[in-house]
């Protein structure tokens, strides 16, 4: 039997929780030959009712957490909303199986900030937008925050710390349990301490990962001068490449979809609006025959109250659209802003190990042209680069694996999400469809009802007109 092969990069199609790849038709910019494949090839499986993904998509047995009571506090430009967030648990880690804490969206964003920065390579769950311009406003004014608005908030942020809870990988972090049961000075003391800076050494290698700009692959050419050596190959991550182009197109192709959806619903409010105004004609119109012809007049009065109703089952069906189409799709949006963000730290590890294997490569060039009195520095600098060469090739192996996990575990979610939302969507179209016309035939007899008036009765003769 021929020994196994030596450990190395992640395949050019590395198996994705036992999923396999199957080209995607999907548009995607022209890459170049030396770029990779441009498309991102993946096969969904829908997950069953027992499996493991159906389960990391509703809320922990052992960890619960829920939103609730937001209240406003403060004055003008220093108010602010705050929210309760309760916790029920069976884990022996913390202190108390209930308990409650009341925090503050930019809490919410340091956790936020924390998971992603600490987790390289995990889909971190999205937040919602910060507060706009439009919002600010609102704050100084003291008026415009509708419940409506208040409901989103809070249902967004909650629907953010039930996705953290239910991750295998988040779950545990230090920083989501001070959060949930510290008191508020207990968190500012640890939201101190975790703002110390990094060792330098993890920053040289990986740069700025958050943002994908990986400076020091870059640095790396430079540090010792002259072109790299032409012996050097960097290391290709195809799938990495194939990730970045489907997750792009994805993004597009959703960004579409939810601009149409939401010209769909707002249509469906204005109709709601103008059927008011028309019911409400209707019925003055109705008053306006109601001593010239009963007939008519009853059955336009019952048609204005036939209209009135569509008029509410429209904003009802448009509510139940944006619930259960519109909102989500939005919210998909923000969710791909994250996988991009986990595919970045992908790209980014590789290019650290890249740029060190560029500099020992130099390091190594230098040692064989140096002189025997240089030589013993040098060879020190090549076990030094030799060293970031291991340690950037096993923070490239783990973040690559990381975000191979996270990719399979998104595109379970993705398909189990996006047939509920169809499905809902289209069994709302049909249910109210169903009313619309059972409102309509209900109101048609009435209208076939309708009856000429009785004819004019002649008035009585008169007595004759007296002789001359």
């Amino acid at each position: 039997m021929l020994p196994p092969p030596p450990p190395g990069p992640p395949p050019a199609e590395p198996d994705f929780g036992g999923q396999s790849f199957q080209d995607l038709d999907i548009s995607t910019p022209a890459v170049a030959a030396s770029a990779g494949a441009p498309r991102f090839e993946s096969k969904a499986v829908e997950p069953g009712p027992g499996s493991q993904a159906s389960a990391a998509s509703a809320s922990s047995p052992n960890l619960l957490v829920t939103v609730n009571n937001p209240c406003m506090e403060g004055q003008g430009i220093s108010s602010h909303f705050t929210y309760e967030v309760t916790t029920k648990t069976s884990l022996p880690q913390y202190k108390f199986g209930q308990f409650s804490v009341t925090r503050r969206f930019r809490d919410f964003d340091w956790l936020h900030a924390q998971l992603a920065q600490k987790f390289l390579g995990v889909i971190v769950p999205p937040l919602p937008e910060k507060q706009s311009a439009t919002v600010q406003t609102m704050r100084v004014s003291g008026v415009g925050f509708s419940a409506e608005w208040l409901e989103e908030r809070r249902s967004q942020l909650e629907r953010f710390m039930q996705r953290v809870v239910c991750h295998p990988a988040l779950h545990t972090a230090p920083d989501l349990q001070t959060f949930l049961e510290a008191s508020e000075e207990t968190l500012e003391t640890w939201k101190k301490s975790s703002a110390e800076p990094k060792p330098k050494q993890y920053e040289a290698m990986l740069g700025d990962v958050k943002s994908g700009i990986l400076s020091s692959y870059t640095r790396g050419f430079g540090l010792l001068g002259g072109e790299a050596p032409p012996a050097f190959t960097p290391v290709q991550d195809v799938p990495c490449q194939q990730m970045g182009n489907y997750a792009a197109a994805l993004e597009t192709q959703i960004t579409s979809v939810h601009k149409h959806s939401k010209k769909y619903i707002e249509r469906h409010r204005a109709l709601a609006a103008s059927m008011t105004g028309f019911g409400l004609s209707l019925t003055q119109l109705a008053n306006c025959e109601s001593e010239i012809n009963a007939s008519l007049a009853k059955a336009l009065s019952q048609m204005g109250l036939c209209v009135d109703r569509l008029s509410s089952l429209y904003t009802e069906q448009a509510a139940k659209e944006n619930a259960a189409f519109e909102e989500p799709m939005k919210d998909y949006i923000r969710v791909l802003a994250q996988v991009k963000q986990a595919i970045g730290a992908r790209d980014a590890a590789l290019g650290a190990y890249n740029a060190a294997q560029q500099l020992l490569l130099q390091k190594k060039d230098r040692l064989e042209r140096a002189k025997e009195e240089k030589a013993g520095a040098l060879r020190r600098e090549v076990q030094a680069a030799e060293e970031q060469v291991a340690f950037c090739k096993g923070q490239y192996e783990k973040v690559a694996a990381t975000v191979d996990a996270e990719m399979a575990r998104f595109q379970r979610e993705k398909l189990a999400d996006f047939k509920s939302m169809v499905v809902n969507f289209v069994s709302t179209q049909l249910e109210c469809s169903q009313r619309i016309q059972a409102t309509w035939q209900g109101l048609l007899p009435q209208l076939e009802a309708i009856e000429p008036p009785p004819p004019a009765v002649p008035p009585p003769p008169g007595p004759p007109p007296p002789l001359e």
